[in-house]
């Protein structure tokens, strides 16, 4: 019998990253990220602490510095770093520290990106909506995503880009499964009628983390009654 991934439930996303690092830590390289999410939460690390309580000129330095001192083995230095970080910062943040190889972000606010993108950041996105010309999200869209033939057509387009950057599929590597509960704005997202794939995806994880945010989830909700204590027990259910 395969043994389940752990899950780790945190409130803030960011704070995924020292389950993150310890996860790396048991590895001999660092793994992907496939996480799924309203917004992309690839922000430069840093940037709102920097910007509150330091002058401008010094940003780079210190942004770099503190990068250099987040080692997955230390968790000391990553929990300095969760403490200055922001709820989008972490992803960028992770890579550039050796704790995530990559990242495969699927979202709402969100354009899809190409392999230049991956090339330059490690990091490709794609979009829930096809829409190129807003990121509004519609019913149709949020209650989707979920659904087997969504993930695999992600999944699937996913994999062929990274052929075409000469790496393997995405799930032929250890790999973090990660969702954030605002990727869930209306109540038939987070009951698919298939949820085969879901569970296929989650359960080739070395580990599962899951981000409660409730105010986001309030916030970009479709179904105003929507909370995150209902869709966190309806995800754990269907992960099983």
């Amino acid at each position: 019998m395969i043994a389940k991934p752990p899950v780790v439930v945190v409130e803030a996303h960011h704070e995924a990253l020292l389950a993150w690092s310890q996860y790396r830590s048991t590895l001999g390289r660092a793994p992907r990220l496939i996480t799924l999410d309203h917004h992309t939460d690839t922000s430069r690390p840093f940037r709102n602490h920097l910007r509150d309580a330091y002058p401008a000129a010094e940003h780079d330095r210190l942004r770099a510095k503190w990068l250099s001192e987040i080692d997955h083995r230390q968790p000391a230095s990553v929990t300095t770093a969760i403490d200055r970080l922001g709820n989008d910062e972490h992803i960028v943040a992770a890579i550039a520290c050796d704790i995530i190889a990559a990242a495969f972000v699927v979202a709402h606010n969100a354009k899809d990106t190409d392999q230049r993108t991956y090339h330059d950041h490690k990091i490709m996105c794609r979009a829930v909506s096809k829409n190129l010309h807003s990121y509004d999200v519609s019913r149709e869209d949020c209650d989707k995503v979920l659904e087997s033939d969504f993930l695999d057509a992600v999944i699937a387009s996913f994999s062929s880009a990274l052929t075409e950057c000469s790496e393997v599929p995405l799930l032929d590597e250890p790999y973090i499964f990660d969702i954030d509960l605002d990727y869930f704005n209306t109540f038939a997202s987070v009951a698919p009628r298939d949820a085969t794939s879901l569970r296929r995806v989650a359960g080739g994880a070395g580990l599962i983390t899951i981000a409660t945010e409730p105010a986001h989830v309030r916030a970009c909700a479709l179904d105003p009654s929507l909370q995150s204590d209902f869709l966190l027990g309806k995800l754990l259910a269907l992960l099983g």
